[in-house]
């Protein structure tokens, strides 16, 4: 994206706190937890700093004819930072509304999750009824149903040719981690990048169990008849791991059977 797009589209408004989580996997730090104890401390998260704006920026007008209109730019002038101009927001949904751009259509959901703003939200849901001719009442909720819906039609709506790096950009501003993960993907993904989504934690948020300690099959007096365990055999070798132990840590890290594994859940 030029330097001129990201003049246009780096806006100045209230800016909130993010939360989410990347459903794809990132690698985390390690702690040491006995299996027969879940580490209840959490791990305190860094501090969000949103990036600073000028406060008398006012965004650069786009021309608002079909023939001037661009994906790309409109897609920086919808979001292009935590400090978004509503205003700029909501010409760049009605300008994709103008010109029927379903491109604009992935981005305008991801969009729902940010945007601090209501009437930028609810313009936002009209929009999206608007060019793909759902009900808006049907999907009126927001974030959730609209992706969704986009899982089911996402083959109709790909986005801008620039949303690998608008969205690295974007995940950036939550942990440059993020954005470092996604950006290989302009090089070609299998994966559909529209439904990567974050839920929650920053990067070493959630630290996995790493080679936890064993306890000997009858002697695990912490446990009830009735807890589910994970059992993995490797090379002659069985384990199980508890779900209310690995619950609170996502992953666990271990060697069996001489080899090293990891147990995702």
């Amino acid at each position: 994206m030029s330097s001129t797009f990201r003049k246009q589209a780096t806006l100045a408004a209230p800016a909130f706190a993010a939360a989410m989580l990347l459903a794809v996997a990132v690698a985390c730090s390690s702690a040491d937890a006995p299996a027969g104890q879940a580490d209840s401390t959490p791990t305190p998260l860094p501090a969000f700093e949103a990036p600073s704006v000028a406060a008398n920026f006012t965004p650069t007008p786009v021309g608002s004819t079909a023939q001037d209109y661009n994906s790309n730019a409109n897609m920086y002038l919808l979001f292009a930072s935590w400090d978004y101009f509503p205003q700029g927001s909501l010409e760049a949904i009605e300008r994709a509304v103008e010109n029927n751009d379903k491109s604009m259509v992935p981005v305008m959901i991801e969009m729902l999750r940010f945007f601090g703003n209501w009437e930028v939200v609810q313009e936002t849901l009209k929009g999206l009824s608007a060019i793909t001719g759902e009900d808006f009442k049907t999907y009126s909720r927001g974030w959730h149903e609209w992706m969704e819906w986009l899982g089911r039609n996402g083959d109709e709506y790909a986005p801008p040719d620039g949303y690998v790096e608008w969205k690295s950009e974007l995940m950036s501003l939550i942990d440059p981690r993020f954005g470092d993960f996604i950006l290989p993907a302009r090089n070609g993904s299998r994966i559909n990048l529209a439904e990567v989504a974050w839920g929650g934690v920053r990067p070493d948020g959630i630290p996995p169990l790493e080679r936890a300690p064993v306890v000997a099959a009858g002697g695990q007096d912490y446990m009830l008849p009735t807890d589910r365990v994970f059992g993995v055999s490797n090379n002659g070798e069985h384990r199980a791991y508890p779900l209310r132990i690995v619950n609170a840590h996502e992953m666990a890290n271990d060697v069996l059977g001489g080899e090293p594994i990891s147990l995702a859940y």
